[in-house]
């Protein structure tokens, strides 16, 4: 998931709606994680709420091909690219990684449950495989340590092919690098849809063609977003709540290999709210939903952690008495401690957001930012 959301017009425009829209759906994904029996732990929406990851990954090729499609023309430039890249996301991530290495550490010195230290999913050698970000490459069978940090590695392989393209195959108006890319994009969707053994909820096996099918359609829609009418007033907010609901209606319907055009409706979402044009649009670019939107990878890359440690409490307080979900026999309560859990996950998300991950890309920034002439 990228944290990317800044066009190449001048002055830089940045689609604040899109990245609201960001924020959302990581709390979405958050609700699907979070192991407490509240009352909309299983709403269909919250159930299938790992399809709201499809959205990060066409959001972040339409943006990076925003961006950079005109800018990425040498290698010197894709290497400043990579590096660009790179610095937005790996440092959150090695302090993630660097925190779960910890509590194990914690873990091997005081046996403080009954988990075995550093063996499968927290094996030292799936330390250096995230480090390089490679994990998601279906080297290790399962997914390991930060397990949402799977949709990094395979993001950052959608860079390298987004670059490599570009280089390669630059040609044409609308970029032959954008057919070759929509063209990936749909085999990579039979794949999915073929091969792939829990279809849209692959991660560490099926994860690379799963965000190429993503990414590479919202880099082909960013070719022709401009070119395309927009509605405007009364019709555009008619259209963004029809996508609205038609996305909520088919992430709570949709399972197994059904979910796989889920993509193509996050392509339609991000054609959208683009725009900017509607009264949905206007809600999302108000100031608190803009700044959640901002801090969402943030919240995504930390709430793992936080749930990790609510998991080794209640086992120990004996909080979860069917052994699978937190329960302490009222569903209100549930659903306070639910909140209670999620405001804990934002409030790190916002205390690392401002330490690392933001200093971290203003100092990348600096280092990679092109010499003036």
């Amino acid at each position: 998931m990228s944290t990317d959301a800044v066009s190449a017009q001048k002055p830089p425009h940045r689609f604040e709606a899109l990245d609201s829209l960001r924020g959302v759906c990581a709390v979405l994904v958050v609700m699907f994680h979070m192991p407490i029996a509240s009352h909309w732990r299983d709403w269909p929406l919250v159930q299938h709420g790992y399809l709201f990851v499809d959205y990060f990954f066409v959001l972040s090729g339409f943006v990076i091909a925003h961006a950079y499609a005109q800018r990425l023309q040498t290698p010197r430039d894709a290497g400043r690219f990579m590096v660009r890249r790179l610095g937005r996301v790996w440092p959150l991530h090695v302090l993630m990684l660097a925190a779960f290495v910890g509590l194990e550490l914690v873990r091997l010195w005081t046996a403080f449950d009954g988990a075995t230290p550093f063996e499968r999913d927290r094996s030292v050698e799936a330390i250096w495989t995230n480090l390089f970000l490679i994990q998601a490459f279906n080297l290790h069978g399962y997914l390991t340590w930060n397990g949402p940090a799977w949709t990094l590695s395979v993001e950052v392989g959608c860079y390298v092919v987004f670059a490599a393209l570009l280089l390669l195959a630059p040609g044409l108006r609308f970029g032959l690098w954008r057919w070759i890319g929509a063209a990936a994009a749909l085999a990579c969707a039979v794949i999915v849809a073929t091969q792939a053994p829990r279809w849209m909820n692959t991660t560490h096996d099926f994860a690379f063609p799963r965000a190429v099918y993503g990414f590479f359609l919202g880099a082909a829609l960013q070719g022709v977003w401009l070119r395309l009418p927009r509605l405007k007033g009364a019709a555009a907010t008619a259209l963004e709540l029809a996508t609205a609901a038609a996305i909520c209606l088919f992430v709570a319907w949709a399972e197994g290999p059904a979910a796989v055009p889920v993509t193509l409706l996050f392509v339609i979402a991000v054609w959208v709210f683009a725009g900017e044009d509607g009264a949905v649009s206007r809600l999302l670019n108000r100031p608190a939903l803009v700044t959640l939107g901002r801090w969402s990878f943030a919240v995504y890359m930390v709430h793992m952690l936080v749930l990790t440690i609510m998991l080794i409490v209640a086992r120990k307080a004996d909080w979860m008495p069917n052994g699978r979900r937190i329960d302490f026999g009222s569903v209100w309560l549930n659903d306070l401690f639910a909140l209670a859990v999620l405001g804990v996950i934002v409030a790190l998300a916002v205390l690392v957001h401002r330490t690392v991950e933001a200093p971290a890309q203003k100092q990348i920034d600096r280092w990679t930012r092109p010499a003036r002439p």
